[in-house]
């Protein structure tokens, strides 16, 4: 019956024909599907009309210390150390900076202030004096170039950090027991934060990554973008080529301000005034850490709980023997 084959292999090459195009057609269709969108940017809330930061609060702030308890919590700190130091005889340098000068203590809040130049330069006051340079104690003046301390002798070294030079845990120095950790470790103890501006705030913490994160994604939000792009066209029209706020300005490197950065400078305030860049720069950061607080809601909780502890123990030492003896 060899005539049967013939039909046979055709109806069997039909069916290979047609599977094929079945795969073919699944293939195209899988090449041809679009990818998944990515996530929708966050809905904003109020977008506020600023070119100033000072009465603004990123959302995540809550979690953290205020600027005047970070800084008194550092001087804590370092006065506790002081203390341990001198209870075990060993000299220590003396505090870097004047608490009494109101000048230097503003500055030194500026330190822990989140939103002080996160957006780049947003006060007018500073650009016209200062261009993009950082403030000094004495207007129109370079910073006055302080001397560095003498770096601690190893002795010393070992009763602030508790280890001693071979890498071994130190328990005593001079016949007195060295604290465990050392001074360093004792501070830490007394005041419970891990960072000076509180609670999850190191550099792996979920209040430091939320942070990071919310404005790494402001950066690249199309809002955002929109609002750079208005205000580089500002920038062009008095004469000054700038992409982003973040742009490096090399003369800011220099000993002082020139004549030129600060115009720059003003030009730059100007600008974000009038696109509004500061107030949709921040309501844009505002909306993806709300979104990240809801996330991380549990551990943000424990933050909170130890954020409260941590400013307790403050309250508490704030006027502690030690501190009027640093």
């Amino acid at each position: 019956m060899a005539y049967l084959s013939a039909p046979v292999d055709a109806r069997r090459a039909r069916r290979a024909t047609l599977a094929g195009g079945a795969l073919l057609l699944a293939a195209l269709t899988a090449c041809s599907s679009p990818s998944p969108k990515p996530p929708e940017p966050p809905a904003l809330g109020a977008v506020p009309h600023t070119v100033g930061v000072e009465h603004l609060r990123l959302p995540v702030e809550r979690y953290m210390l205020s600027p005047h308890q970070a800084l008194t919590l550092d001087e804590a700190s370092d006065a506790a150390v002081r203390a341990c130091m001198r209870r075990l005889s060993v000299p220590y340098p003396p505090p870097a900076r004047s608490a009494a000068d109101p000048a230097e203590r503003r500055q030194a809040v500026n330190g822990y202030t989140v939103l002080y130049r996160r957006y780049g330069l947003t006060d007018a006051a500073e650009a016209r004096t200062w261009g993009y340079h950082a403030p000094t104690t004495t207007p129109g003046r370079s910073p006055a170039k302080s001397a560095q301390p003498k770096p601690p002798s190893p002795a010393a070294r070992g009763v602030l950090t508790g280890v001693d030079t071979s890498g071994s845990p130190l328990t005593a120095h001079r016949g007195r027991p060295v604290p465990r950790g050392g001074c360093l470790g004792e501070a830490a103890r007394l005041l419970g934060a891990a960072s000076p501006q509180g609670p999850g705030t190191d550099p792996e913490g979920i209040v430091a990554r939320i942070k990071a994160d919310s404005f790494e994604r402001s950066m690249a939000d199309p809002r955002v973008r929109k609002v750079f792009s208005a205000w580089s066209a500002c920038m062009r029209s008095r004469g000054f080529e700038m992409s982003t706020p973040m742009d490096e300005v090399p003369s800011a490197n220099a000993e002082r301000p020139s004549r030129e950065e600060i115009a720059q400078a003003r030009a730059d305030v100007a600008c974000k005034e009038r696109t509004n860049l500061v107030g949709v720069w921040f309501a844009v950061e505002s909306a993806y850490q709300k979104a990240a607080i809801e996330e991380h809601g549990t551990e943000l909780e424990k933050v909170t709980t130890a954020r409260e502890k941590t400013v307790r123990a403050l309250d508490r030492l704030t006027h502690s023997s030690f501190r009027e003896q640093s």
